[in-house]
């Protein structure tokens, strides 16, 4: 992540100054990119257009989630 260490501020919550219910709502999100990829395992030969299409949704919109958290004061 970063470029370097965050500094924490003495006010900050949670790991990396990031709040417990922003971790939250990230393992939430987690959850169904897990069951995507399960589902993507199962699956011989090329993914289905719909299902590679929803792993990268899932992988952007977690991308951009953590990056946001970390980019977060």
């Amino acid at each position: 992540m970063g470029s370097g260490a965050k500094a924490v501020h003495p006010q900050a919550q949670g790991v990396l100054g990031i709040p417990e219910a922003i971790w939250q709502g990230f393992w939430d999100e987690v959850e169904p990119l897990k069951r995507l990829y399960g589902e993507a395992q199962g699956v011989e030969g090329p993914l289905p257009p719909a299902l590679e299409e929803a792993l990268l949704h899932s992988l952007t919109h977690l991308w951009g989630r953590a990056k946001a958290m970390w980019e977060e004061e």
